[in-house]
């Protein structure tokens, strides 16, 4: 009887167990992708075990499974190709950017050196016609940068590129084709006097037309367009700076070989016909290569444009604007965060201790041959690529803020021997001999170069090179820190000024480096002569510190110097900063409370 109970139990809990199984494996049957979650409640029809079975027979679930599978391993190897095509896109548009700057850097470079020499021939009676056109340029670049750069930032980018580009190049070809008519019938022109000054009036008139467009362009490119391409990446902005800058050095050495080169071997008319004709071939070169790179970078052409009511207010007060707009700019600029740092850049102007006219003048006077002048000249270029080059792994060793505070430490260190050489035997420093001696001595000769001869050339004169050399050495190694500097203030304008109004904080730091240089000119001529060229060392020297503690209080100011610790969040901020973000993009609280102060940690 008991036995009997027992069994009839026993086969009581084996039917249930059989049903609970029959369930469990109807609700499986269903979707057997996905874990059953106990707690759920909602259940679809179930299929039969019998159609489950012959499905596994058949392998249909194991090919959904598998097609699940391929589909999220495709989605992973789309996105890796997607963005290996990414960076070849990337790399062949920084391709195609580097040719546009050679292109762009050699036909500045060689006009920059051409012009000059052009000038001095229209004019060499003295060197007052190179003066005026100095002076007049950096005015103009004062006056009009500012504007340049807010019309930049008014307009798209590749419109902006293309106008620049033709002006500045048009501007060239039309000088060259005066300047060649000039020459041609130069003894002509020399007669009549009102048509020689016109011809001087006009030449420097589209000298500083394309010396405008030269700026704007280098706006354009360095300070928008490579920002937009680095994409954020810090890295490779840097190193995009650092090739431009290497670019840049290259063509400043090379350049003024082959026109030196050219003004040898053949005639000045000769001359300004290959000047002309390169730059025709480079405008339509560059113009290509700009299109091409606008049209495979999507990117540039989402530029930030003004909100309603600022286009409005732009419309209502169009004349006003036009007049006030370099006022504006001047104001955005001096209220930014970056302004120590690009006022660090613009002290830099206002020097005479670098390789342009003024230094050369000083070294011919000291005696030094043109040869040698031309050879130190390439080795201060290749201090400069060698500047450049280290400043990219300086920027990730240090950061841009020290990087930029190491380059001006260096700079100013090395300037420290060019004031030295003011004492320094062979130093012609002596302020307070009459300073009209010199010009009276000048008086007397037909040209600079007669002065130089009876100076250096006479039989018993005694040379020596001490000071002269010791300055040049000075400003050769100089380099090497100043191209570090100007790459990191460069870089620090581009990351922290924002995309709508980089035009016009790059046309006010622009007409900054110009008043510098204006000044620069001023100083020289009220000390125009060889024995007060000390004086200019010294103020030069003084300004060129006063840019690097520009330099060093932007640094302190965001806490980059060596001593200085960072801020960084503490953990509760950073889980503040966490909650934050989830509840913006999930449009409510993480932990179900909105505004209940900070996460207990």
């Amino acid at each position: 009887m008991e036995n009997g109970q027992h069994n009839r139990r026993r086969r009581r809990r084996g039917s249930a167990s059989s049903s609970d199984g029959e369930a469990e494996t109807m609700i499986t049957a269903e979707n057997p992708a996905v874990n059953l979650d106990k707690t759920n409640t909602a259940v679809t029809t179930p299929i039969k075990n019998k159609e489950y079975d012959e499905s596994v027979e058949n392998g249909t679930v194991i090919d959904e499974t598998a097609k699940l599978t391929a589909d999220a391993n495709g989605g992973n190897s789309a996105a890796e190709n997607k963005k290996k095509e990414n960076d070849e896109v990337t790399t062949q548009i920084v391709w195609k950017l580097y040719l546009s700057r050679l292109l762009t850097a050699l036909g500045d470079r060689l006009w920059m050196f051409a012009f000059g020499l052009f000038l001095f021939k229209m004019h060499n009676k003295d060197l007052r016609l190179l003066a005026f056109y100095g002076f007049a340029m950096n005015t103009s670049n004062i006056l009009l940068l500012s504007a340049i750069g807010k019309w930049i930032d008014d307009k798209k980018r590749l419109t902006a590129a293309r106008i620049l580009l033709i002006i500045q190049n048009t501007c060239v070809i039309i000088n060259c084709i005066i300047l060649a008519l000039f020459f041609l019938y130069n003894e002509d022109i020399q007669e009549r006097i009102v048509l020689y000054r016109v011809l001087e009036a006009i030449v420097i008139v589209f000298a500083i037309l394309s010396n405008l467009a030269s700026n704007g362009s280098q706006i354009v490119v360095e300070k928008d367009w490579i920002v937009c391409i680095a994409n954020g990446d810090d890295n490779f902005l840097a190193i995009l700076n650092s090739n431009f800058r290497t670019i840049d050095l290259c063509c400043l050495t090379f350049a003024p070989v082959v026109a030196g080169l050219l003004f040898s071997y053949t005639s000045y008319m000769v001359v300004t016909v290959v000047l002309a004709a390169w730059n025709l071939i480079s405008m339509v070169a560059e113009y290509t290569l700009l299109f091409i790179i606008y049209r495979d970078y999507p990117q540039l052409k989402e530029k930030p444009e003004l909100e309603e009511e600022e286009k409005k207010q732009k419309k209502k007060n169009w004349v006003m604007d036009k007049i006030t707009g370099s006022a504006l700019g001047w104001k955005k600029y001096f209220t930014h965060t970056v302004r120590n740092a690009g006022l660090g850049l613009a002290f830099l102007y206002m020097t005479v201790l670098g390789f342009d006219n003024i230094t050369w003048a000083y070294a011919l006077l000291q005696c030094v041959p043109e040869w040698v002048l031309g050879i130190l000249v390439a080795v201060s270029g290749f201090c400069g690529v060698a500047g450049s080059r280290t400043y990219p792994h300086l920027r990730s060793k240090l950061g841009v803020e020290r990087s930029g505070v190491v380059g001006m430490s260096i700079l100013v260190f090395c300037l420290t021997f060019c004031v030295l050489s003011i004492w320094l035997p062979g130093s012609p420093f002596d302020p307070l001999t009459d300073s009209l001696q010199p010009h009276a001595n000048m008086a007397n000769s037909t040209a600079t170069q007669d002065y130089v001869e009876q100076k250096c050339g006479a039989a018993d004169a005694a040379v020596d090179f001490v000071s002269v050399g010791t300055m040049l050495a000075g400003i050769i190694i100089a380099r090497f820190g100043l191209w570090i500097a100007d790459l990191s203030i460069t870089q620090i304008l581009q990351e922290n000024v924002q995309p709508r109004i980089r035009g016009v904080i790059g046309g006010v730091q622009n007409s900054l480096n110009s008043a510098m240089d204006l000044v620069k000119f001023i100083f020289v001529f009220i000390l125009p002569h060889e024995n007060t060229f000390g004086i200019l060392i010294l103020l030069s020297y003084c300004f060129v510190s006063t840019g690097a503690l520009f330099m060093t209080s932007y640094a302190y100011k965001k806490r980059k110097l060596c001593f200085q610790k960072e801020n960084t969040p503490t953990a509760v901020q950073e889980t503040d900063d966490s909650s934050e973000k989830m509840v913006k993009k999930n449009g409510h609280s993480t932990s179900g409370k909105e505004n209940n102060g900070p996460v207990n940690v």
